[in-house]
């Protein structure tokens, strides 16, 4: 079975939202560039799937967000790892609350002034029940929340009902992306219809095949994320699904940048006629096990002798062409407050694993282990797009003692299994968001064990709740020490086993530079520059 890595993966989740977590075309040429400069006048940027809505509230995948960050703006970004100023020009922030000060001049596509009111109304619907935003958690946590706003002074606060340090980068994020008054009093439009302040306006739009965007006239206030940038006056946005018929379309100059993934990143490293960007996710690929009563990982010692066979560089070129790095915690380096929590890698040892079994009180010598007359029976489950990844890991898992069998689909499968069903004992799950907010993990290793709530693994971890309840409630250092606390706690105590960051790779047949957004899964549209960095 060939694999196929894609930004999919990196974009999708499991059931509602966390179907979100485990999921995210016309022929003519590139265009020619602009005349100043050497600028590229018409750029083309490749979606890999189409989007499923274009309203930032409603949006679930990677592919909708590429298209929304062109039509609408926030109140801060993400650049270099850091928060930036966007909307806002500076701000205050409480562990439960951040206050922004708005700069001036900021328009509405269809002509209408920016204000304190319009963001606030835009940030209240976000979070509204009757709305149905599938990352609001992401942005404003889960306590509650509630926004004001002050024309006067020119500022917008956000406070909510229990301290949640990641509100600042939460509302960076696309899906809080601010809605003009327009498609507030049409909501139902959205989807099709943007109302947005952003660089751009939607001009032409085929679906499945691709959209246009033309440049707005007077447009200037961007966030910092870029330097001498400068907007195409006119995107395209082109739907091409297949891997190799996308990699042929840059070598030929059809298609001006795109991210590529599997088998065809290795032909277009060597062709001299494209530049590649690369650069990690916001998560891991993490090798756990279901701990509901009743199965083999439930018990801590299983999970520990059973990972001992997987090897992280292994499963990375099997899965991944090698393209992917090799992870030392659950969180990337891309992530605020990442802390390497392993001393290295992990590597594979089938006969400390099989011994770690025998310690734990399986027998059987060489074969399938048992214990208490019962054999050592793993449901593996996964995805056939990583496909020789699973088969991997069954194979190590069959050499340490375990009767392992593999039932690989598509993400929407996997994603019923392990928040509906609960059938399955191992997994290599995708934990890639969007944000890059820390407590995003929390909502796949707490709370109510699914079907009941998104903690698929059934965790618990009370160490790991401690310090992450620590970290929402502090700034700074503290904050990023408690977080560095909670990623210890859960490999430490057995509960999740980094394997691989994913890392994406962008590909450019025009002379222009970029940098990546949204965990590197989206092109940021602010930072297009020319070749020369002008």
């Amino acid at each position: 079975m060939r694999n196929k890595v894609n930004r999919r993966t990196a974009s999708v989740w499991g059931s509602g939202a966390c179907v979100a977590f485990l999921a995210l075309a016309g022929c003519g040429g590139q265009g020619s560039p602009g005349d100043s400069g050497g600028k590229v006048g018409d750029l083309s940027i490749r979606l890999e799937s189409d989007w499923d809505s274009l309203d930032p509230a409603k949006a679930q995948g990677t592919y909708a967000f590429q298209v929304i960050e062109s039509l609408y703006d926030r109140l801060v970004a993400i650049g270099n790892g850091k928060v930036v100023p966007y909307l806002a020009t500076s701000w205050k922030q409480t562990p439960d609350s951040v206050t922004f000060t708005l700069r001036s001049g900021a328009t509405c596509s269809d002509g209408q002034a920016l204000t304190p009111g319009v963001v606030a109304d835009s940030l209240k619907r976000l979070g509204d029940p009757k709305t149905k935003a599938p990352y609001a958690r992401l942005v404003f946590g889960s306590a509650g929340y509630t926004v004001t706003s002050d024309d006067k002074a020119n500022q917008v606060t956000v406070r909510t009902a229990k301290p949640y340090s990641d509100l600042l980068e939460g509302l960076a994020q696309p899906m809080a992306s601010i809605v003009c008054p327009a498609g507030l009093k049409k909501p139902d439009a959205l989807g099709a219809t943007p109302a947005g302040s952003g660089p751009y306006t939607l001009t032409k739009s085929v679906r499945g095949s691709q959209y246009t965007l033309t440049a707005r006239s007077g447009y200037g206030w961007g966030p910092q994320t870029g330097k001498a940038h400068y907007y195409p006056r006119q995107v395209t946005f082109r739907v091409v699904s297949n891997q190799s018929t996308a990699a042929n379309l840059l070598t030929t100059g059809q298609l001006g940048i795109g991210a590529i993934s599997g088998a065809d990143i290795q032909r277009l490293q060597s062709n001299r006629s494209v530049t590649r960007t690369s650069q990690l996710t916001n998560g891991s690929y993490f090798l756990v096990f279901n701990q509901a009563a009743g199965r083999p990982g439930a018990d801590p010692a299983v999970r520990r002798a059973l990972a001992l066979a997987v090897s992280a560089s292994s499963f990375n070129k099997a899965a991944m062409y090698g393209t992917s790095a090799e992870a030392r915690s659950v969180f990337s380096p891309m992530m605020p407050c990442y802390k390497a929590v392993m001393p290295g890698p992990m590597a594979a040892d089938v006969n400390a694993a099989r011994r770690a079994l025998t310690a734990a009180g399986w027998s059987g010598g060489s074969g399938i282990l048992s214990k208490a007359g019962k054999p050592l029976r793993l449901k593996l489950v996964g995805t056939a797009e990583i496909g020789p990844g699973f088969e991997y890991v069954q194979a190590q898992l069959r050499s340490a003692g375990a009767d392992v069998t593999l039932r690989d689909g598509d993400t929407k499968t996997l994603a019923e299994t392990l928040f509906g069903t609960g059938d399955w004992d191992a997994t290599v799950y995708p934990f890639t968001p969007p944000a890059p907010t820390p407590s995003a993990l929390s909502l796949f290793v707490t709370g109510p064990a699914a079907p009941n709530g998104t903690n698929f693994a059934a965790m618990k971890d009370p160490s790991y709740d401690a310090a992450a309840a620590k970290a929402l409630s502090a700034l700074g250092t503290e904050r990023c020490e408690a977080w560095g606390e909670a990623q210890k706690a859960l490999h430490d105590n057995a509960n999740v086993f980094p394997l691989v960051h994913l890392k994406t790779h962008w590909f450019s047949s025009v002379p222009v530079r970029f940098g990546l957004a949204d965990g590197a899964t989206t092109l940021d549209i602010h930072t297009v520059t020319t070749a020369a960095g002008s």
